[in-house]
């Protein structure tokens, strides 16, 4: 088997398929926020970190920037019409205003300012994270990374302590309008103590 070369641009697809996961925001004005992004990765499990990389033109960014925290919703693949509609700078859905985009996407949210962004109210499961890190490493992306406050488990899904009750299908995207979801759970036998 031989390997062809390809455009270094497209380097990041080989890490493809990623869970699109919702980040829910605040404006520094209160607007609420909430669109799938998929550069996502757990950093740290004590304390329990996870490192997100949103693109610096986007509005998610500069709330992030300006805000204390987020929130980050796992959707299934039952979501994704809701999901590609509110990704509208890809899917090309136009809205008035960030609110309608919520109002109409089709997904049942929360929007509780308890929180610092919305959540989606019946996907696997979400997370609120306070922003302990901006690094910067001057690419076209802005890095932070949040503590995890507060987790909460579909318990249709998952136990009390996350492990999966039955098969979890999250939504994710290969690249652009192009999706899937896991496939079966397979288990083997730890080796000897």
């Amino acid at each position: 088997m031989s390997f062809q070369p390809g455009p270094v641009a497209k380097a990041h697809r080989l890490l493809a398929p990623r869970i699109a996961y919702l980040i829910g925001t605040r404006s520094p004005e209160g607007e609420p926020n909430l669109i799938p992004i998929s550069n996502i990765t757990s950093v740290s499990t004590d304390p329990q970190l996870v490192l997100l990389a949103v693109l610096k033109k986007w509005q998610t960014c500069h709330n992030l920037i300006h805000g204390n925290g987020f929130t980050l919703s796992v959707p299934t693949v039952g979501h994704l019409d809701g999901v590609w509609k509110l990704g509208a700078r890809y899917s090309r859905y136009t809205y008035s205003d960030r609110r309608a985009k919520l109002r109409d996407c089709g997904l049942h949210t929360t929007d509780s300012p308890e929180l610092p962004g919305p959540i989606l109210e019946n996907g696997v499961g979400w997370l609120s994270c306070e922003i302990v890190n901006r690094p910067d490493v001057n690419g076209d992306h802005g890095l932070f990374i949040g503590e995890v406050a507060g987790v909460q488990f579909n318990p249709e899904l998952l136990t009390a302590d996350g492990t999966p009750v039955g098969t979890v299908r999250p939504l994710m995207q290969i690249t652009g309008n192009l999706f899937t979801t896991a496939g079966d759970a397979t288990s083997v036998p730890y080796g000897p103590d």
